[in-house]
């Protein structure tokens, strides 16, 4: 077990003996307070808590009455309406001295609606008594009076259509009406209000309903008004049988012959909602009542009552809450007086009764806080006075565990720059310091006590007797004793990333730091695993230590074996973070140096103190590290004799050269392979460059040209993973915006076809060069697709499979030539993602808003680029295609070579034009269709893609003279004018921002760091080169290869980079590229020429077994025109006619300049 840290043991033994003290001694106090008060709150508590229960139920009480004596007197008041119909018919029939039952009331639909009206029924009927004797003449008369439909359609201003009834009264079958026969007695429909639209209903026999049968057999033999149990009208109405979802009975009252006479010839029927007994019956939202309805029949039904508003309908059964059965209040309904007992199919009539209970909520409604409110007063006044002891103990400890921990924060954050004694050391000189300063503020203190007497005293008496133990700051000698030590054997290393600078250059900050994050992460691992001590960081330089603070004698071998397995972490991390940080990642490797040696460390105090090392040791080891080689692990004789003592000889690998160190002279080095089973290359080079990886220094291999090796290639593989994610990155933009504005993606149809349509037409068009257009039209504004987060935006595995084909594919087509490969374009869409991200900052901050506001600020400032993700997607995937198929020769030697395809292209653009149409027609393959359709969803879509990608990629071509005319007018109408805030105009800037951001990224490396520049203009000059020993350009570009860079440089770099600054919407890229194209440009006219030759005998040795030979051709075509051959030097010079027998699938180069400098074979 760790032992223990001063810190920890003062922090455990710092007022733990006080807080004993305290605690014992309020215990008993606490207790008795604590038992008080929990015994008269709960009294208090249950003695509330049961007067509010009496209340509920009290009130309870109030609202089961009101329920029960409302909804009876609602069924007396449905009673009494339906009685007063009953004597209606029977009066206008004696009125009218109309024979029942061939007798029609009236205006029957006046008298039904406002029977309706008051009773709360949802329909009216009347069905007379037919006998076997009248049924024909009733039959006769209710087809002669059908009139009432109409009358009642017309009084309700509804339409009606003249349909005839049943002529006879009819029995109902599974499938059709057939006539009723028997000897009666019948019960035909005959009025009905509303007016029934299906007019079939008429003449229906309702005795073929039991339930209708058994109730009208009761109200024959009452003579009162009887209520059914709860049925489906539709049996009786047909579908024109009102339909609510609650429960619905009949409520039928027989109509007697005369008034003095109770023979009852008719019935009048309402449907009856259960539901309008229990309305207005409560006044208050508070009461909350279940009233459970039982029928004698067996059916229950429940309604919840709350205040004012609507009863609900709960269902079927008893649904009450059973901890409130003792509360059940309980009245008949409706029921009927007499006595039934022993009357043959009466005594089933069903009977109903009422049952009230509250509910939970009503219960709840009617609890207050007053228990609780009563028993917290009382136990504040009990918990009061230990409260406050609580309190005051809580914040005391609180504020002691804050003061402790951030002294432990704060030494845990010494410790980790420090080593363990060091940091002790600066505790215990903190103390001291704060010991002084009590002392110094206690003097301070006293004299002006001593002046203040002086002052009220003798005046002339001056005399400070604390003068004299004053002293100024200034003069005051740090008199403790330094925190350094001298560890007579140490190994000190200094490890640097190779090639960072110039990588560092064309990448963003968050890309810089997650680089070093990862990697100082994973070595710091290492370092803890190898108890190596981390000294600091500078840039990209690691510093470490073994040896010290904790002497070890085996210091060499931990540090030759941390420095082995830094370097393949740092391998397996580059490759990894490739595909997330981009191109020339993998390539990154590093450098170590060693030397061991006596080293002082220490503390210098003061402001920004760190641990630091000196003495020679630690220069000696910057200086190995300095001229060492990447990928190699450089060490001292001191450091080799230390390893070779411990048995590991074979890892020490002598260095053939003597190394110059800077303030060291001659230095016998050594390389150190700290594995048992290599054996290495003794053959090393004295390279110190710091930036410019080793393999850049040869030729490297070549780019194989077919698709299965170009998979084969990790490093190109790893271009192409990092190019899918971009891409992937941009269409889950474009995904998320399409969700967003609820603009889904069309996948089948009609859009489906168009699109298919509209690719057929654009892959079987014109020229590219033909579908340039002045401004390419984006979309506006939209605030909605600012509100949907791309992360979580599904792509789908069959779009990331075809998106990752795809790329592959474009990866394939780009030749092996030194230039124009797949890396370069890899190169020109890294900067062009680096500047689309760059287009965010406006010259005026943007004030704080939601994100819509911000993102319109936004969209308008920078022409609407950063609101739409298509845009932004065209022109990366115009940067990964805009070299695909070219030939390392410019457009004017592939025009020669070419004949067909110059022809097809008209003599214009010839590659850039190619490179769309190869790209294009990949793209428009059946097997990416999903891809497409994740790229486009509509026509205008697909018509924006194909115009940014057509104008993008031909803005490449920088030397075609009408295209150039073209672009510069183009930029004369979108700058020239400042007042000019049209759709048209902003659209115009757009696309030429677009355009010059693809030109400024096509030549980026010319406006980034030297190495670059001169990285990627060498393989300009080799791909030139080799055009020009192959016969295929008739110019040496060493020839003016120098000056043509200058002239490149004023005619085209820094007027480009001047005009990315001028755009205004590059914010500080624009700043940065013109000055590196300045630095670049000053550079070149300094070291251009050395530089230049180094790259001409790089190629010559490349090519030294090869010769040039010209000669004139005097036959055939072209005659008297230079031609070339290419053959080895040790081989006899052919003869004119071999020579052009062996070239006669080569075009002819005219003997003229057209290129007259190197810059002109870029295209």
């Amino acid at each position: 077990m760790a032992q223990e840290s001063a810190p920890e043991k003062e922090r455990r033994g710092v007022g733990e003996q006080e807080r004993r003290w305290v605690i014992c001694s309020k215990t008993f106090v606490v207790i008795v307070l604590l038992a008080s008060a929990g015994v008269v709150g709960y009294l208090t508590h249950w003695f509330m808590s049961n007067e509010e229960q009496d209340d509920f139920e009290t009130k309870f009480k109030f609202d089961a009455k009101d329920v029960l004596d409302i909804s009876q007197s609602h069924a007396d008041s449905l009673l009494n309406t339906i009685r007063a119909t009953s004597l209606i018919f029977t009066s206008y029939a004696g009125y009218t001295n109309a024979p029942f039952p061939n007798f029609t009331l009236p205006d029957f639909e006046a008298f039904a609606i406002t029977a309706l009206d008051a009773s709360g029924a949802l329909s009216m009927a009347y069905s007379p008594i037919v006998t076997e004797a009248n049924r024909a003449g009733y039959e006769d008369y209710a087809v002669k009076n059908r009139a009432w439909i109409a009358e009642s359609f017309e009084f309700r201003g509804e339409e009606f259509l003249p349909v005839s009834i049943s002529e006879y009264i009819y029995r109902k079958t599974s499938r059709n009406h057939i006539p009723e026969v028997g000897p009666g007695p019948f019960s035909p429909l005959w009025m009905l209000s509303p007016p029934p639209e299906d007019y079939s209903v008429i003449q229906f026999n309702l005795f073929n309903q039991p339930t209708y049968e058994r109730l009208a057999q009761f109200c024959t033999f009452t003579k009162e008004a009887a209520i059914s149990e709860v049925l489906n009208t539709e049996t009786l109405l047909g579908p024109s049988a009102p339909q609510t979802g609650d429960p619905q009975s009949i409520l039928v009252s027989p109509v007697f012959q005369h008034l003095g006479n109770q023979t009852v010839v008719g019935f009048v029927i309402m449907v009856i909602p259960w539901v309008i007994f229990f309305q207005d019956i409560l006044a208050n939202d508070d009461s909350i009542l279940d009233c459970v309805l039982h029928s004698s029949c067996g059916e229950s039904f429940t309604y919840r009552i709350q205040g004012e508003r609507d009863p609900l309908f709960r269902g079927e059964g008893d649904l009450h809450e059973p901890k409130y059965n003792y509360l059940k209040t309980s009245s008949e309904f409706m029921g009927y007086q007499g006595d039934l007992a022993g009357i043959s199919g009466l005594e089933d009539h069903c009977q109903y009764t009422i049952d009230v209970y509250p509910t939970s909520e009503m219960e709840d409604s009617n609890t207050t806080n007053r228990p609780i409110i009563y028993t917290v007063v009382v136990l504040a006044i009990f918990f009061f006075a230990s409260t406050v002891f609580f309190l005051y103990d809580i914040f005391v400890m609180k504020r002691q565990r804050v003061v402790q921990d951030t002294a432990l924060r704060a030494m845990s954050i010494v410790t980790s720059l420090f080593p363990g004694n060091v940091a002790d050391q600066l505790a215990r000189d903190k103390l001291e310091q704060d010991k002084k300063a009590k002392e110094t503020e206690k003097l301070a203190r006293r004299r002006k006590q001593a002046m203040a007497s002086n002052f009220f005293g003798d005046p002339d008496d001056t005399n400070d007797p604390y003068a004299e133990e004053e002293e100024d700051d200034e003069d005051i000698l740090i008199e403790s004793k330094p925190i350094a030590d001298l560890f007579p054997s140490a190994t000190v290393l200094f490890a640097d990333i190779a090639g960072f600078t110039a990588w560092s250059s064309i990448r963003e900050p968050s890309q810089v730091f997650i680089l070093l994050e990862n990697i100082y992460r994973a070595f710091d691992k290492i370092a803890v695993k190898r108890r190596i001590f981390k000294v600091e960081t500078i840039g990209d330089c690691y510093v470490a230590v073994c040896g010290l603070p904790e002497p070890n004698k085996d210091h060499a071998m931990a540090m030759a074996k941390f420095a082995r397995d830094c370097m393949e972490k740092m391998d397996s991390l580059v490759h990894r973070l490739e595909a997330k940080l981009g191109p020339d990642t993998g390539d990154l490797s590093m450098r170590f140096g060693l030397h061991s040696g006596p080293v002082t460390a220490g503390v210098l105090r003061g402001d920004r103190a760190r641990f630091q090392l000196f003495g020679d040791t630690v220069n000696t080891a910057a200086r190995m590290e300095s001229t060492g080689m990447r990928d190699r692990i450089h060490i001292s004789q001191e450091t080799a004799d230390l390893i070779i003592a411990a048995s590991k000889s074979h890892w020490v690998v002598p260095r053939e050269d003597v190394v110059v160190a800077k303030g060291k002279g001659e230095m016998r080095t050594f390389w150190l392979l700290p594995r048992d089973d290599v054996a290495p290359s003794t053959k090393a080079s004295s390279e110190t460059n710091d930036e410019l990886p080793q393999s850049e220094s040869v030729e490297p291999d070549p780019m194989p040209q077919v698709v299965t090796s170009q998979v084969k290639s990790d490093k190109i593989q790893r271009m192409i993973d990092w190019n899918c994610d971009i891409l992937l990155q941009l269409l889950r933009l474009i995904g998320a915006k399409r969700q967003a504005s609820r603009r889904a993606s069309t996948s089948g149809g009609m859009v489906d076809t168009d699109l298919d349509r509209l690719e057929r037409a654009i892959s079987t068009g014109g020229l590219p060069v033909d579908e340039i257009v002045e401004c390419i039209e984006l979309p506006s504004f939209d605030s909605a697709a600012y509100e949907k987060d791309p992360r979580f935006v599904e792509i789908g595995e069959a779009v990331e499979a075809q998106l990752h084909s795809f790329v592959t594919v474009v990866a394939s087509m780009y030749r092996d030539t030194p230039f124009h490969n797949f890396e370069h374009a890899s190169h020109v869409s890294m900067s062009t993602v680096k500047l689309l991200s760059r287009i965010v900052a406006p010259t005026q901050p943007m004030q704080d808003s939601e994100d819509g506001v911000a993102g319109e600020e936004l969209h308008d400032h920078t022409y609407g680029i950063t609101s739409d993700p298509l845009t932004q997607f065209a022109v990366v995937l115009s940067a990964l295609i805009h070299d695909a198929d070219h030939r390392g020769v410019p457009n004017f030697i592939l025009a020669k070579e070419e004949e067909r395809l110059a022809s097809v292209y008209k003599n214009k653009s010839i590659a850039e034009q190619n490179s769309i149409d190869v790209a294009w027609e990949v793209l428009m393959e059946t097997q990416y269709h999903d891809l497409r359709r994740a790229i486009y969803t509509t026509p205008d879509e697909l018509k924006r893609f194909r115009q940014l990608v057509v104008n993008t990629v031909m803005a490449t071509d920088i030397f075609d003279k009408d295209l150039t005319a073209l672009r510069k007018n183009r930029w004369e109408k979108a700058f020239g004018r400042e007042d000019d805030f049209s759709p048209e105009a902003t659209n115009r800037k757009a696309t030429v921002v677009m355009e010059h951001l693809i030109q400024a990224s096509d030549v980026s490396h010319t406006m980034q760091h030297w190495h670059v520049y001169t990285k990627w203009n060498e393989r300009l000059y080799r791909e030139m080169f080799a055009a020009y020993v192959s016969g295929r350009m008739d110019k040496d570009p060493t020839e003016g290869w120098y000056e043509g860079e200058i002239k490149f440089f004023d005619g085209w770099v820094i007027p480009l980079a001047k005009k990315l600054k001028e755009c205004g919407v590059f914010g500080v890229s624009s700043d940065e590229y013109l000055n590196y194209a300045e630095k670049n440009r000053a550079e070149w006219v300094v070291r251009g020429e050395e530089v230049l030759e180094n790259f001409k005998a790089k190629a010559a040795a490349k090519n030294k077994n090869m010769k040039r030979v010209e000669y004139r051709d005097n036959v055939g075509v072209g005659n008297g025109m230079k031609r070339v051959a290419f053959a080895k030097a040790d081989e006899q010079q052919p003869a004119p006619e071999q020579a052009a027998s062996a070239l006669s699938s080569m075009s002819s180069i005219q003997n003229d300049s057209t290129a007259s400098q190197p810059r002109d074979f870029l295209q």
